[in-house]
């Protein structure tokens, strides 16, 4: 049985949308698309992990209320992020007849969600968008708010726009089918909302850690609608970051330089933020905005995440140069959002080159100590 559980609206005037979050949604899937203006030609992008599960289901129910459905298959993995993969993709779009009269259902978690809606935004200048995420991360927060982009050599996300879907349609059900790696990457983003937005939801996660991890459905529940109705309101305020909603980067100056130094192959995007916000909740304390018992308390959260990609062979000093390339620095100087308290935090520029190392050599060491045990 079909149930939507809640319904979180970002509010953005005329280009307001919901986000569904629920259970067993397939069934009114369709019938939502056609609610929301979605045109009977419609593409379906997503990628061969999550098109085993989920792209007969979804085509069917498209189908039996009219749809016609093209589908586009492209291998999974962050490498997928780019422009020669988005302009295959346009390539089948054409020949196929594609219309700007058409929408992109992206299926799948943040690579399809960001590529899709990057494609969305630009093919026959724009035409609408759905997003069904699939993975932990892209429920509770890429599939939120607009942002699509495909990346670069020298960074990641460096090419891309800010284009908003029709409505977010997130199904718990979906996760019952990831292994443990993708519950880690959302789990790095579900933290993140708790160090800058919520002390009361970061000490639920302290107690509920478990239950999470192992998927209890009214834990995950809780995480989905807490997550989704932070970030909903921070866009709301902030559409294309140029205030407020800069404070969801918390973890990633340093989690983007990562995944980069590893040409996106070493760490996912998830497990790249739980490394950020321990390097960069380091340098809060070593800059005294926060104490050690609050840096000590972010810190045994994170580690609390059984983080199990192998890091070590990345080099410092690329990590280093890719903070160097964020595209989050403004008139050349790096901008870092680090802890207040847990709950706050505040956009810093210009840390030094040796305490951003320090921070580094923390989470090596770490690492190394944990693989020696």
């Amino acid at each position: 049985m079909d149930t939507v559980k809640q319904q979180i609206e970002v509010s953005l005037g005329d280009r307001s949308y919901p986000i569904y979050v629920g259970s067993g949604l397939v069934s009114s899937f369709a019938a939502t698309c056609r609610n929301h203006g979605i045109r009977p030609s419609v593409v379906l992008l997503t990628d061969s992990t999550i098109a085993r599960w989920y792209l007969k289901p979804i085509e069917k129910n498209l189908v039996h209320f009219g749809f016609h459905v093209l589908p586009i298959i492209i291998p999974p993995g962050e490498k997928q992020k780019s422009l020669a993969r988005a302009n295959n993709v346009f390539t089948s779009m054409l020949k196929a007849g594609v219309g700007r009269a058409s929408a992109l259902i992206a299926l799948g978690g943040g690579v399809v969600g960001d590529l899709g809606g990057f494609i969305a935004a630009t093919y026959h200048r724009g035409i609408d968008l759905v997003q069904v995420p699939t993975t932990l991360l892209s429920q509770v927060d890429s599939s939120i708010g607009g942002k699509t982009a495909v990346n670069h050599a020298l960074g990641k996300n460096m090419i891309g726009a800010f284009y908003q879907p029709k409505f977010v349609w997130t199904d718990m059900d979906c996760l019952t089918t990831l292994p443990e790696r993708e519950i880690v990457c959302g789990l790095g983003e579900i933290i993140k909302y708790g160090v800058i937005a919520d002390e009361k939801f970061f000490s639920y996660l302290e107690s509920h850690l478990t239950g999470v991890l192992r998927l209890d459905r009214d834990e995950v529940r809780h995480v989905q609608a807490t997550c989704s109705a932070i970030k909903a309101g921070l866009v709301s305020r902030d559409e294309k970051e140029s205030g407020v909603r800069v404070i969801l980067n918390f973890g990633h100056t340093i989690g983007h330089a990562l995944e980069a130094a590893g040409r996106f192959n070493v760490l996912k995007h998830g497990e790249a933020v739980l490394l950020g916000m321990a390097a960069e909740s380091y340098i809060a304390k070593e800059l005294g905005m926060i104490s050690s018992e609050v840096h000590e308390r972010i810190a045994a959260l994170v580690g609390r995440v059984p983080l199990r990609a192998r890091f070590n062979t990345l080099s410092r000093s690329k990590v280093q140069s890719a903070i160097g390339h964020d595209k989050k620095s403004v008139s050349g100087k790096k901008r870092f959002v680090l802890p207040t308290r847990i709950g706050e935090v505040k956009v810093v520029e210009n840390v030094e080159p040796k305490l951003i190392s320090e921070s580094l050599e923390l989470i090596f060491r770490k690492r190394r100590k944990a693989s020696a045990g």
